[in-house]
Parts: C-alpha cells; structure tokens; sequence
C-alpha cells in the first residue's frame, strides 16, 4: 500500500478535485510474501563407517534475519535442504585371515592376463558444502585410488583421476534497496523526510542489516524544506493524511499550530487575530466499497413435498464484478440457496391415534399417552419410516393439574453418631401427597414449600455418657551414675497419668519409656593416677575406654584438672580472622580471599582481629568436645555481611573440632 495525492506544479498537496480529471493512480497492488525465516545448513558429519558404504548427516535451522533459531513453521517446507546424504569409504576387510580365492567366472582368465594397473581405480566421496553462501564459491570432495577389493592402492591413472574441486553457485548476494522518499514533516524551516532501505536479494528475499556491506547504505532520512519560514506569526498546517477509509465515506486529518517566521511553534494565543483557523479534519470518499448483490430466487426444484430453490450471489466492486469474490467478506455474504415447499404431496401413509392411557398422577399435574401407529390407505400398520414426511401427532399430554393435599412424614431416627460425649442422630422427613386411592403414604421428591407449617426437626443432639480421658506415660530427669568411675547405672521415673494429671494404670506397656539405662564415668585407673600426687601439665597418656590415648593435662596443681586435644598443625593453620575493612558496595567480592587495602572500603570496623587456636578442649567422660563455635560461627556470619573478610583456615579444620561425640576410630588415627 502507498500513499496517493494531488500536487500542484510547485509540489504543494492540493485537493483530489483539482486531479479529476487524471487517472488516479492505484495505492494497493498485490505483492508476494516469502516466508519469514530462512534455512540454515550445519557441516556434514563424518560417515557413519569407516569402511564400505554408510550415511553422512547434518543439520538443518530455521533462522529469522537476525540468525537466531526460529519453528520451523516459519521456513518454506518445499525448499528445505536435505539432512542426509550416502557416504562411500574403502571396502571392508574379509573377517577371515585367509586369503580366499574369488569365484570363478567365464572372465576370469581374462582379466587375470590384464595389467596389475587396470585392476585399480579412482573412488569419490560426496561433494561437500560450498565455501559461501552468495555470489560462487568452490566445494571439494575426496578422491582415492583403490583395488578390486577397496583396499588403497597407488596404480591408478592420473590422467583419468577425477577432479577434487569444483564451482558452485549459491545465489547473489543481497544488495540495499531503497524505496520512494516520503512526506516533510515541515512545510518551511527544515524538516524530516524518510524512506524505507532494506538488504534484499533480486527475488525480494530479506536479510540482516550486517549481510550488506553497511558503509554502503543509502540514507534513511533527510531534511527537506529548509527555506525560511515567515518572520512574524502565522498558522501552519501539516500536509492532509490518507483517507481513514479505503471505501465509503471518511475522514482526513491534518495537525494545525501556531508557528513563528522561523518555523518555531508557539501558543496558538499569537495566532488568533489572523485568519480564522485551518481546519484539523475533513471528510473523504476513498471509492465505493465492494458488497455483495443477489438475483431472483429461482423457481423451487421439487413441484411438491421439500426442494431447494437458488438464485446468484456475485461481489460488485464499483461497476464491475469480482471473479473470485476478494473484496466482499465472507462473512457476510448472503445465502445463495434455501429450502422450499410448494404443497403437499399426496401420500399413501398416514399417522393413526390410538386411545388416551390413564392419567399418571391424580393431582398435581401428571401425564398420560396415546398409541400412533403409521398405516397405508387399507389401515394396515407399517413401519414408522414411511410416516417420516407426515406430520407426526402428539403422543403425550399432561393432565389432573389441580393441586394435590401434602403432609409430612417422618422416618425412624438413627443411632447416636458418637460413641461417648456429645453427638447427633438424624431421619427422613419428606413431604408427601395424599393419593385418594392409597392408604400407606410414600415418601417424595415434593418441594418442602408444599406442606403446610413448619418441616419437623430432622437432626438432634444425643449423648451417651462421658468419654474416658486420655492416659499417657510422663517420665523425670535422670538421676545421678551409680558409680563415680567406671560403668554404673542411672535411673529415673515412669508414671502413667490421665489428661488431667491424675495417676492411672490404662497406659500401654509397649508404649513404656525405659526406666533405667547404662552410664559410664572416667576409668577408675585413671582417677588413682591422678590421687597419686601432682603432675606437670604436660602430656600423658591415659587409658580411656580401655584405649591409651595421649592427652594434654592442664591444672594439674588444683582439685580440677581439665583435659586438651594438641592440635597438630599448629596455631599458623588453625585462626580465624576478621579483616578491618568494610566494602562500600557489598555486591563486591575480593579475588581469591585476599587481604586487599586498595579496594572501594572503609576502615572503621572496631570488631576486627585474629583469634588462633593450638588446643582445644575435651570432655573424658562424654567424648565431646567443650567449646563455644556456636557463638564463633554467629560471630562469622554477623562479620561476613557487609564485611571484607579472609579467613584462611576456619578452625573446623582439625577433625576432632566436632560438635558431638568422637567417634573412636578418629582418636585411634590421630593418637
């Protein structure tokens, strides 16, 4: 679609009446839509053998102009390359180690008396992919010479060798094409003009920007009117758009300001005494539109009975007549045949009524039926088909609508819904009408609005009794070992009690919690080497759990002497370190946990320092180590927010740093 308009001599927009008597020329024409992206060949792989014949593969994109992979819905189907192709390597060796003689053949003595030279001969390979994508490139293949049976071989004649090399054509490349400049945006003063450049190949078919060469590219857009506008106030009016309506009536419109001599535009107050205002808007004819037009209805095909009657549906487009109806739409498009009935015919069949059944309901609106039967002009009963055309009675009609007499009826009430405490039992309750002819009243689907007064209760609660209160065990603390060394036992109590507290006997035994369990203290041997007499702290080797482990003894001058575990590498591995600068920007990370002062920081954190380690201490009795990481590790993660830290080694790197028992295997690798 174009824009088409009325100029003057001097280049000016002038109204379509001055160019009535000029054929206008078209603003539409049909053109041709190539699909939006393009097929896109991957390398070849290699052949699927190694020797005698195999496939060779490769991959095939839909891409869009910008060569990201698109569905490929949106590539041409009928120009899809082919992804597989047959690849021919040497011939396979025979699995035998033996040589075997070939079949004999009237020939074969022959070709046994040629040359050693005829026997080989030139193979090829499949041509490859061309080395560009436009304008010619070349593509290679491979040419080996091989023997009778496709092994390699060096006698073959070069001067029949195939060529390895070859042209290829692949299409022009695309070249920047421009089309018709457009309307100024100006009228004077300098303004803006554009038009659409596009890189194209001859056939139309599009590509990216970066496949013509970019340094090459027409322009665009350019200024144009830049003669002086009028040095004082005056109205300005924009060049009138394209008919809002491509057929029937429609609007044009127009923007309309207020500008100085230069072009400026300024309040439309400085324009007010001028001339009245240019208008904004006026109404345009853009053609007749197409509809559609109907003949006469044709006579009706069927003299009696059903028929169908036609008549012509054609689109008008001006005075002319569209041949394949494009310009109407289909939606709307009247109906080009109908059904029609003459009379009547004459039939031999015909529908018989039987007599009225009884009525279903005595009151309250029942039903009830008759027979049909269909008949031929001697009464005889037939099947219903041939009635098919005949207009079929009503077999069904409802009667007895006065209103019937209702009462409630109740049903038998359930059992309580609870076995003890509080719960609910329920029945029917329904609202049944009385028939004259039965005595017993039945139960009905009837609307509760039917029965007189207020429906009877159909929940009520019930109880049974109170429900015994729930028992369960509750045991104490643990007492102290029985013992001071060594293995002893430590006990504490079981009671079964109630939801309320109250001692009972109805708990299970299963469920029992145990009442007794083993303890273990410092081996007695070691509490007599400590009663011997004091000893240097120092470390000793004791025996713990019937193993002799080397320990650091510390305040060994006093009555409570506490154990360590020496950490072997030392207090240069074993620290933790809290770095005095702080990032400005935490998003910001130091490289490789170095201790840089040259960052984005600042040094105004008052927690920083270095804690180091060389032993830590352990609990005999339990196994555990006694130590305070819980409150180490709040500190660390309290400092790492918003913190430049580095910490070399945290202090968990020895392996008896755990926070629950040792296991004996450890102590046993360590020790």
């Amino acid at each position: 679609m174009r824009y088409v308009s009325c100029r003057d001599n001097h280049g000016g927009v002038a109204e379509e009446s001055a160019c009535a008597h000029l054929p206008k020329p078209p603003a539409r024409e049909v053109c041709t839509v190539v699909a939006c992206g393009l097929w896109k060949v991957l390398e070849w792989t290699v052949c699927s053998v190694t020797c005698g014949q195999g496939k060779t593969t490769r991959q095939v994109l839909c891409v869009n102009f910008n060569d990201q992979e698109v569905n490929d819905s949106e590539c041409d189907p009928d120009d899809r390359p082919t992804t597989e192709q047959d690849c021919a390597m040497s011939q396979c060796p025979s699995h035998s180690s033996e040589s075997r003689p070939l079949p004999s053949s009237p020939n074969s003595s022959t070709r046994n008396n040629l040359p050693y030279s005829h026997t080989h001969q030139w193979r090829t390979g499949p041509w490859g992919a061309c080395s560009s994508t436009c304008a010619g490139g070349f593509q290679r293949r491979v040419v080996v010479c091989q023997d009778e049976n496709g092994y390699p071989a060096n006698s073959c004649d070069d001067r029949s060798r195939p060529n390895e090399q070859q042209s290829c054509e692949s299409g022009p490349c695309p070249q920047w094409t421009y089309g018709n400049w457009g309307e100024c945006t100006k009228p004077c003063g300098g303004g803006i003009r554009t038009r659409l450049v596009v890189c194209q190949r001859p056939n139309g078919e599009r590509f990216s920007e970066l496949s013509c060469e970019i340094h090459d590219k027409p322009p665009d857009h350019e200024q144009c009117n830049t003669q002086p506008c009028p040095s004082n106030f005056h109205w300005s009016a924009d060049p009138w758009s394209s008919c809002s309506a491509s057929c029937g009536k429609g609007f044009k419109s127009r923007k309309v300001s207020c500008v100085t001599g230069s072009g400026h535009p300024v309040p439309e107050e400085n324009c007010q005494h001028l001339s009245p205002k240019p208008s904004k808007q006026k109404h345009c004819r853009g053609g007749r539109c197409p509809k559609w037009k109907t003949g006469s209805w044709g006579e009706c095909s069927a003299s009696c009975g059903d028929g169908v009657q036609r008549r012509e549906v054609f689109c008008q487009v001006g005075d002319r007549r569209s041949p394949l109806e494009t310009g109407c739409s289909q939606r709307s498009r009247p109906a080009s045949s109908q059904s029609c009935r003459v009379a009547d015919c004459p039939s031999r069949y015909r529908w018989k009524e039987g007599d009225w059944q009884t009525c279903s309901k005595s009151c309250g609106l029942g039903h009830r039926r008759q027979t049909l039967q269909c008949v031929d002009h001697n009464q005889r009963e037939v099947h219903e088909m041939y009635c098919v055309n005949q207009i079929r009675p009503p077999d069904i009609e409802s009667c007895n609508n006065h209103a019937c007499e209702f009462i409630w009826i109740t049903g038998e009430w359930t059992a309580c819904s609870a076995s003890c405490g509080q719960g609910y039992r329920q029945r029917l309750v329904s609202c049944s009408e009385v028939h004259v002819e039965n005595d017993n009243y039945e139960y009905d689907h009837q609307s509760l609005s039917n029965c007189p007064g207020t429906p009877p209760e159909s929940y009520k609660p019930c109880n049974l009794g109170p429900c015994l209160s729930q028992q369960d065990w509750r045991v104490g603390t643990w007492g102290p070992c029985s013992v001071s060394c060594g293995d002893g036992v430590m006990e504490r109590t079981v009671q079964c009690v109630s939801a309320d507290g109250q001692e009972s006997s109805g708990c299970t035994l299963d469920t029992m919690p145990k009442a007794r369990k083993v303890c273990r203290n410092p081996s007695c041997e070691y509490q007599r080497k400590l009663m011997k007499g004091p000893l240097p702290d120092s470390e000793h080797l004791l025996n713990i759990q019937g193993k002799a482990l080397k320990v650091y003894c510390a305040g060994m001058q006093t009555g409570t002497p506490q154990e360590y575990i020496t950490l072997t590498t030392g207090e240069m591995e074993n620290f933790s370190e809290i770095f005095g600068f702080r990032l400005n920007d935490p998003n910001q990370c130091p490289a490789n946990g170095s201790r840089r002062e040259d960052c984005d920081c600042r040094r105004d954190y008052s927690a920083a320092g270095i804690t180091t380690f060389s032993k830590v201490r352990l609990d005999v009795s339990r196994m555990n180590i006694i130590s305070k990481w819980p409150t180490l590790i709040l500190m660390f993660i309290r400092a790492y927010g918003g913190t430049y830290i580095s910490m070399l080694y945290l202090i968990f790197i020895h392996p008896l740093l755990t926070l629950g028992p040792l296991p004996d295997q450890s102590l046993r690798n360590r020790f």
